[in-house]
């Protein structure tokens, strides 16, 4: 779990260039703070993309979800590995959790209910990921639902409710952060995901509004931590259950250069099937992924090579 600060601290910092990074950090808290307070003054659901730059917000390329990377730069860009076991393993390990599939095809959804299918699509994932930690128990800290997520952390994920009028009392579109995962204390690595459940669809031309909050949220809290002053980059990753048994990861992180949160986003993820599909073992290799990539200012660059950023070297931690 990372530290809690407040603000960057300079009690422990003894060289110039720490005090420099630690300045940048400062500078980019502000930044994210500012985009926060934006983004909550946001009343409607989704984003429209040519919209995202007056938020400092940039979409840099879409986030490769499948194959292998093509390069060991594409690799480190990344910043998160997912699990590599077979899906044979996979599956041979998260054989308990099946009963949580739901197949939703035979099903009644009750539009009243904006989260059902999310909240039962996610019930697999829960249950998955307690059987893969067994294997992997030192590969994130992980915080399950809003209330243990503030006590343990102080993190608030944003949970939004929208109604089509002040006075209504239905909301028409909710979302809210399920559970978060951040780096060991140990590792001394400024990664962090979320789960988050939102009640809309995906669509082309825009975004869902709490894949940015969420991922402000995220970026802002590990800026806040004075342990990750000598990272100039604290890439986080959203993985968001929607609606219509879609899902989608967005990975971010801050940008010092163009001063700028920057997102990359997945293709669309198919949740659907009577079985957990091709997509759904895609996404829980993604939840369950290990952190790489250069995120130290080049003086503490030896301390992370975890991986060395070589695409044939990507095994994941968990032992098979």
């Amino acid at each position: 779990m990372p530290c809690c600060a407040p603000g960057v601290s300079s009690a422990n910092i003894t060289s110039a260039d720490e005090l420099q990074h630690a300045a940048i950090q400062q500078i980019q808290l502000e930044k994210m703070k500012h985009l926060r307070e934006a983004l909550r003054g946001i009343e409607v659901p989704t984003l429209k993309n040519d919209v995202l730059g007056e938020l400092s917000i940039a979409f840099g390329t879409q986030l490769n979800v499948d194959g292998v990377p093509n390069s060991p730069s594409e690799v480190s860009s990344t910043f998160f590995a997912p699990c590599d076991w077979p899906l044979e393993t996979l599956q041979s390990e998260t054989r308990r959790a099946r009963w949580a599939w739901s197949d939703w095809s035979r099903r009644t959804i009750d539009p009243a209910i904006l989260l059902l299918v999310p909240e039962s699509v996610t019930h697999w994932f829960y249950k998955s990921l307690l059987r893969l930690s067994r294997r992997a128990p030192d590969l994130w800290d992980s915080y399950c639902s809003p209330g243990s997520i503030r006590e343990a952390t102080g993190l608030y994920l944003p949970c939004r409710d929208f109604y089509p009028e002040p006075s209504s009392w239905t909301a028409y579109h909710t979302s809210y952060g399920k559970w978060v995962q951040f780096s060991p204390v140990a590792s001394e690595l400024p990664h962090a995901s979320c789960l988050v459940l939102d009640s809309g669809t995906p669509e082309d031309d825009k975004i869902l509004l709490s894949e940015a909050e969420s991922a402000a949220a995220l970026v802002e809290f590990q800026l806040k931590d004075s342990g990750y002053t000598n990272h100039h980059t604290k890439p986080v990753l959203v993985a968001t259950i929607m609606r219509n048994q879609t899902a989608r990861l967005t990975q971010a992180h801050f940008d010092g250069k163009q001063n700028m949160l920057v997102l990359r986003q997945s293709r669309t993820l198919d949740l659907s099937g009577a079985e957990p599909s091709p997509d759904a073992w895609l996404l829980l290799r993604w939840i369950a992924s290990q952190q790489i990539g250069e995120t130290r200012y080049s003086g503490d660059g030896a301390k992370e090579r975890l991986l060395r950023d070589d695409p044939t070297n990507l095994a994941s931690q968990i032992p098979v």
